[in-house]
């Protein structure tokens, strides 16, 4: 109960900025549809389309099943509260570049980097096959490069080094120029987590928690 409540309050304070925007000024602003008849948004994340119920913040899966993780339903939200439609900028930089990213870096660096890292090191075959379920470009660098969209301008780069006979697998991960106007610091390292959840699973559980991920 105590980590659904922990989940459960960051939910509760943006679903109710949400509900004082207007429908219209966020679809004008991120350039996404809004259904007026049924009042609902429509936007990807990883691939995978959402409905978004104004002003509930109600969450529903492709399927129409009722998305019940915090985590997923507290990044679009913010996604749709704090965007403000910037382009992607295509020139990557690190976590520490982006404002309080070096005072929150030591746990991004934990909670993401490491992670990815250890993945790729024990479940290289697993990853690859899910790398093969979404659209990613491939790149030149480390053993492993690629990137991807996370939501719509939101675009991340992860970097993988293979173990050697003197260094364990390594990671890194890069977030496009513009991602400080989607996400702050403590946005990123629950966004990134989603992320790499998905190298895992191929997909986003729908009662996905910030303590039930890999």
């Amino acid at each position: 109960m105590m980590r659904e409540h922990q989940e459960k309050v960051p939910f509760d304070f943006i679903v109710n900025k949400f509900a004082e925007i207007k429908p219209e000024s966020i679809s004008r602003k991120l350039d996404i549809p809004y259904n007026s008849n049924n009042n609902t948004f429509a936007l990807y994340l990883m691939g995978k389309l959402y409905t978004v119920n104004y002003p509930t913040g109600e969450v529903y899966d492709n399927n129409g099943e009722t998305v019940k993780s915090y985590v997923v339903k507290t990044i679009l939200l913010r996604y749709l509260v704090n965007g403000n439609g910037v382009p992607l900028t295509n020139k990557y930089i690190s976590y520490k570049d982006i404002q309080d990213g070096q005072i929150y870096y030591t746990n991004f660096y934990k909670r993401t980097i490491l992670r990815l890292a250890k993945i790729y090191g024990e479940k290289s075959e697993i990853f690859l096959k899910n790398l093969g379920t979404l659209n990613v470009e491939i790149m030149e660098k480390g053993d492993l490069s690629f990137a991807f969209e996370f939501m719509k301008n939101i675009s991340f780069k992860f970097v993988l080094y293979k173990a050697d006979d003197e260094f364990e697998t390594t990671a890194n991960i890069l977030m496009d120029q513009n991602t400080e106007d989607y996400f702050n610091a403590e946005d990123l390292a629950v966004v990134v987590d989603v992320a790499i959840d998905y190298f895992i699973h191929g997909k986003i559980h729908n009662e996905l928690g910030m303590y039930n991920m890999y």
